[in-house]
């Protein structure tokens, strides 16, 4: 007989303390749907939210966005976004300048959150230099390396 773990929960006074926000904050973006409560919502005055770890990774996010002087309307855009993505949030590194939101897709491919997905290429040119080295050494199978640095 096996017995189901609830999942760990934190009340809306653990998350402000946690992710920096204020209790209004927190409830005026479970209230427009920006970040919810995943384990329990308000369901009236009084009641109790419950968030999840998963949940607090969000909000942590979302207050660094904030930090960065986004605007809130496209923080709510990249989190869309963000949200249809196939992978969960804790695998994504998320990047801003301060005008959008990126987030590497893999180690190669930056996605602009606020234009669709659209990607750009990262090229790390000292993984190029191994490379073209190590197929010129192969080629020319002589045992000094040559050097492109």
């Amino acid at each position: 007989m096996s017995r189901r773990r609830r999942p760990v929960s934190f009340r809306i006074s653990e998350v402000s303390h946690v992710v920096g926000a204020t209790h209004r904050q927190l409830a005026y973006w479970d209230k427009t749907g920006l970040v919810r409560p995943s384990l329990r919502s308000a369901s009236g005055r009084g009641s109790r939210r419950l968030y999840s770890i998963q949940d607090i990774l969000e909000l942590k996010i979302l207050m660094r966005l904030l930090d960065s002087s986004l605007p809130l309307q496209r923080i709510r855009s990249s989190f869309r976004f963000i949200r249809g993505q196939s992978k969960s949030l804790a695998s994504f590194v998320v990047l801003t300048d301060g005008k959008t939101v990126y987030f590497f897709d893999d180690a190669n491919v930056l996605v602009d959150t606020l234009k669709q997905g659209q990607t750009v290429l990262r090229i790390t040119v000292q993984d190029l230099i191994s490379e073209v080295q190590a197929r010129l050494t192969k080629r020319q199978g002589a045992p000094e390396e040559p050097t492109l640095s």
